[in-house]
């Protein structure tokens, strides 16, 4: 037999013929593919086992993470879940989970459109347990989870938190209410105070027989007294409302006790009642505080030690508890020998629209809120408003405040703003603009500065006052604040700001406003304006402020 590499012929042992004929590359290349093939299936178990080992860490994963995960495919069906338990579930469920709650359903699908992730909270109607739940959009193939939904529990300290927040916000808000209610009661009540009391001023002002004068004199009293109710109320509301401020200037003690003093004699004289006022040689003379706090207390207290007296004494005394270095602790009270007050009744009396029992409101009159709001303003400049009395025996009304030593100047002057509001002499009229929407005002304004003197020119709103200064150089202007059409503040920066009116930029504003709650100065200051006078409007206080600033406006040089 021939034996031929390249071919060969095997016979076959009993026919003697051909067996096969075989090509040995052929035989090379089959057992290469085979172990290919077989490398390949082994390849793909590895891959398979380590898809088998990856899906289940993923779900050892899930089942361990505080967080519930539902995958949504594009027609809304569960393609994974993990259920409450921890276990997963799969398969193609229609999820009813989403479908109940609106919220949920509006941030899936603004999830899906905009492509970020959405968050909202709700809390378990059962349990009330709240929970987070996050949408978040997946970019997958069609057939793929195109949604998870991932839930997970509020811890009860970010709860509280969340709580705590919701609480603050309301409350802020109750405040910013509160302080806008006070701003608009202030102005609509104070306004047309203002107006009756200037007319009133005016009327008393001009001839009259003894009739009509009685008749006005007491209008005049009423209105007073139902003044001193409005700022009563105002007043405890603002402290309430946390927006009342304390002011701190020099005074000299004894001048403003010797106002006071003949503010109360002529009414003390007609009840026939000793009013004494007490204050020793080593009581400073010139402090820092509030005056205008402080006599706020003492007139309320000085009132009701007139009004329980029917005989006797009235005795306000001042007393040195401490000096120490540039500080003085000083003591005031106001005793009187009147009807007294019973021991259990002592606290209730600094309580808000309380008096010591019912036959008092009904003899003496009164609101019940004059001790209240004493009380508050004595504990705002650091003190404590207290009372030692018996039935029968008077009452002691006291309080002890803390002030800074003042000083006086070269001329003997207390160093404070008043010195610059004394009256000048300006040896020739000044020319004022008065703005306000409020007719009465205006007219009151018009004759009582045309009497002092001025030149008067009357605008209703921020334009027309504007259109007035175009054409006019005004000395001063008087801008209310609460206007229509433009308020005073724009106004103001209107004039501040241009350079094409006839008056000068820095002509000195003086707001007349109903407005006095916590930073209304600073808002008017920032606007521009020089100084404000509050409603209703003080004659004398008017004058000063409007003297002071022309003093100075006549002392620079253009």
């Amino acid at each position: 037999m021939d034996k031929d590499i390249d071919n060969c012929m095997l016979l076959s042992p009993i026919t003697g013929k051909d067996r096969c004929m075989f090509d040995p590359v052929d035989l090379t290349t089959a057992i290469e593919k085979i172990v290919e093939l077989e490398a390949y299936s082994a390849s793909l178990e590895q891959e398979a086992a380590a898809a088998k080992r990856e899906a289940s860490l993923l779900r050892d994963i899930l089942r361990a993470v505080p967080v519930g995960v539902t995958a949504y495919t594009d027609d809304g069906s569960i393609a994974y879940s993990t259920a409450a338990s921890g276990d997963p579930v799969w398969g193609e469920m229609k999820t009813e989970s989403c479908l109940h709650n609106g919220r949920r359903i509006h941030s899936l699908q603004t999830a899906l459109a905009e492509g970020e992730s959405q968050i909202i909270t709700e809390q378990h109607p059962t349990t009330g347990v709240h929970r987070s739940i996050q949408y978040i959009p997946l970019s997958s193939e069609q057939g793929a989870p195109l949604l998870l939904e991932c839930t997970s529990e509020i811890p009860r300290e970010v709860e509280m938190t969340h709580e705590l927040r919701a609480a603050k916000d309301s409350a802020e808000a109750a405040d910013k209410a509160k302080s806008e209610f006070l701003t608009t009661m202030s102005h609509e009540i104070r306004t047309p105070m203002n107006g009756l009391l200037g007319m009133l001023d005016l009327a008393l002002d001009t001839e009259l027989d003894a009739e009509q004068r009685e008749y006005l004199e007491a209008v005049e009293n009423s209105a007073e007294s139902l003044l001193v109710l409005i700022n009563q109320i105002l007043d405890f509301s603002k402290i309430e409302a946390g927006v009342m401020e304390v002011d701190r200037q020099a005074f000299r003690l004894r001048k403003r006790l010797s106002a006071l003093r003949t503010m109360f004699f002529h009414r003390a004289e007609e009840r026939c009642l000793n009013l004494v006022f007490t204050v020793p040689d080593d009581v400073p003379d010139v402090i820092v505080g509030d005056f205008s706090r402080i006599r706020q207390v003492i007139v309320n207290l000085l009132d009701n030690a007139l009004k329980f007296t029917d005989a006797g004494t009235v005795h306000l005394a001042v007393e040195l508890v401490e000096l120490k270095h540039e500080w003085a602790q000083l003591r005031f009270s106001i005793k009187d020998s009147g009807i007294g007050i019973l021991k259990e009744h002592q606290e209730a009396i600094f309580e808000r629209f309380v008096q010591s029992d019912s036959s008092v409101s009904r003899q003496y009159q009164g609101t019940g809120l004059g001790l209240a709001i004493c009380r508050k303003l004595v504990e705002l400049m650091g003190g404590k408003l207290e009372v030692t009395s018996a039935p029968g025996e008077g009452a002691e009304f006291f309080f002890t405040l803390p002030f800074q030593l003042g000083k006086l100047n070269e001329r003997g002057e207390v160093a404070t703003r008043e010195n610059a509001l004394a009256k000048p002499e300006l040896g020739s009229s000044k020319k004022v603009l008065v703005v306000d929407d409020n007719a009465v005002n205006l007219k009151y304004m018009d004759i009582f500065l045309k009497k002092q003197g001025f030149e008067v020119d009357l605008a209703t709103n921020g334009i027309e006052a504007l259109e007035a200064v175009k054409k006019e150089a005004y000395d001063v202007v008087l801008m209310d604040i609460a206007m229509p059409q433009m308020d005073g503040l724009e106004a103001t920066r209107r004039i501040r700001e241009s350079t094409s009116f006839r008056v000068r930029s820095d002509v000195p504003v003086v707001a007349m406003t109903a407005h006095a709650l916590k930073g209304d100065r600073e808002a008017f200051l920032a606007a521009g304006m020089n100084e404000y006078v509050g409603k209703p409007i003080n004659p004398d206080n008017l004058l000063r402020v409007l003297f002071g600033l022309l003093q100075c406006s006549d002392s620079v040089t253009y």
